[in-house]
């Protein structure tokens, strides 16, 4: 049987999975959610789903119902797969002592996507008219910010269209302008614009995106103070890990729970999620939630942004290429393994936590041994390949910027050896064999620009970095990080990756 409203009841009989004690129908839309992918199921919608549950906080909560959104050809797919399914969702949270299902129902509509005419009335009726509507939040990938380097793009052709004509947008930041000016217009409430996604200052971003298509657009003066002054955008960190979905998984589902969801999510049990109580509009009330909803509400969320990127994030983009090159194919099996396991631990606890700086109520070293326990976790199946994927753009939020902090505080005596030989495992990835000969496919937007420069770094290590300086930057220039770079790239070619890794935690033994 396929998962649905209809087969609740035998759910709730057979007790296998924890069903929603509430019903769908008597919520009402609050939220507008653009990016219905498995981590906003798995964070966000189980926060919501979370309040709904509570019978002390449903009658003050119930009319934050979210409304999916989407405007691009997976978005529709994605829709037609779930309204199929009521809009409900398995969500199987799990670890190597436990596992624990239940069904997210907090997702009360899926707007249809208009991908071919890309008109998009629906979305822009909703956001423009839809007064319930008091916080437009979005998970669209760094990727989906328009950025360069960092900065807003005003020059990217989607951009451009919706500068040129405001009153028919493509982009869903051009759309957003065009729905505040709508409220402003006539008097009606603004609403919030949250981030969820995972990138610094995700606030600041989205608002320098929804912000510079304003203040590129004619008859805009008296608007955009307007919107400065009245309209939110809260910083948020957001962390829990959760894959895409498999097969596997799938027949998890069906095997362990006796139906079939199309699009099962599978996470780990840990999550966490830092915000500024910045909304304009109002917000649901998460604060009442119980301390193991580990929900936290404060004036600066930066210090726990560096934390995370620099700790797991930064783990992440350290273990994956040697795992790559190993042939080890998940993350867990990475911590694992003799040589990659304590290089990360290694390079952690001597080069990246020194950079992170202080972080209220929060040890740095019990932290990491938390994310080292996350990363070990052997259920998830969090794949090598996953986070490899991208390092043009990972590598310069995750790890660059560790080694830049650690030569400006440092100098001639910072410990840089760890991170220049990240930097070194990537370019030898990039080479596209692994240690066994195995072929490594394409794996980065730029993987043909990567591939030829990693080419070149074989028998000259400068030519990656000088060809990288939109990753490196200044980083390139510095003698202690190229002359650390040029040590490892020298060392893995003459006696491989694992020996390599464990030359350098004997440095520190």
């Amino acid at each position: 049987m396929s998962l649905s409203q209809e087969i609740l009841p035998q759910l709730r009989d057979e007790k296998k999975v924890q069903t929603p004690s509430y019903s769908p129908q008597d919520l009402s839309a609050g939220i507008l959610h653009v990016g219905i992918g498995n981590f906003h199921r798995s964070h966000m919608a189980t926060y919501m789903n979370d309040l709904f549950n509570d019978v002390t906080l449903l009658p003050e909560n119930k009319d934050w119902g979210i409304v999916g959104a989407g405007i691009l050809h997976f978005d529709a797919a994605k829709r037609d797969l779930l309204e199929s399914q009521d809009w409900m969702q398995t969500l199987v949270q799990r670890d190597a002592n436990s596992s624990q299902a239940s069904l997210i129902a907090s997702m009360i509509d899926f707007l249809p996507v208009d991908h071919v005419k890309k008109e998009h009335k629906q979305l822009q009726d909703m956001l423009s008219l839809n007064t319930g509507i008091k916080i437009v939040s979005l998970t669209v990938t760094e990727g989906g910010y328009f950025l360069d380097n960092g900065q807003f793009d005003a020059k990217h052709p989607q951009i451009q269209h919706d500068i040129a004509h405001p009153d028919a947008p493509q982009t869903i930041f051009g759309m957003i302008v065009k729905a505040l000016k709508h409220r402003r217009k006539h008097g009606l409430n603004p609403f919030t614009v949250m981030s969820c996604d995972n990138i610094p200052h995700n606030g600041h971003v989205v608002h320098s995106v929804v912000a510079g298509i304003a203040q590129a657009q004619p008859d805009t003066t008296e608007f955009v103070p307007w919107m400065e002054a009245t309209v939110t955008f809260p910083n948020s960190m957001v962390d829990r890990i959760t894959p895409g979905t498999t097969p596997a998984m799938k027949e998890t589902v069906a095997t362990d729970y006796g139906y079939t969801d199309a699009a099962p999510i599978f996470c780990e049990p840990f999550r966490q999620w830092i915000l500024e109580d910045k909304f304009c509009a109002g917000r649901p009330t998460w604060d009442k939630l119980p301390a193991s909803a580990n929900i936290s509400f404060v004036h600066d969320v930066a210090p726990f942004e560096w934390m995370k990127i620099r700790i797991l994030n930064g783990g992440h983009a350290s273990l994956c290429y040697p795992a790559a090159l190993l042939n080890v194919p998940y993350v867990h099996d990475a911590m694992l393994h003799p040589a990659i396991g304590p290089f990360v631990d290694t390079l952690e606890r001597m080069e990246i936590i020194p950079t992170v700086g202080e972080v209220p109520n929060t040890n740095l070293a019990e932290y990491w041994q938390l994310i080292h326990g996350r990363f070990s976790n052997p259920t998830i199946m969090d794949t090598i390949g996953r986070i490899c994927y991208d390092g043009a753009s990972r590598q310069p939020k995750f790890i660059v910027p560790v080694v830049a902090d650690s030569l400006a505080k440092e100098g001639a005596g910072a410990r840089v050896d760890g991170l220049a030989l990240v930097s070194a495992l990537w370019c030898r990835y990039c080479q596209g064999r692994t240690e066994s000969g195995d072929v490594i496919g394409p794996n980065d937007p730029q993987w043909d620009r990567l591939q030829g420069l990693a080419e070149k770094a074989k028998t000259s290590s400068s030519a990656w970095l000088e060809g990288l300086d939109d990753v490196y930057g200044d980083v390139a220039k510095s003698p202690v990080f190229t002359a650390a770079f040029d040590r490892a790239l020298t060392k893995i070619q003459l006696v491989g990756v694992e020996a390599t890794l464990q030359q350098y935690v004997s440095t520190y033994q």
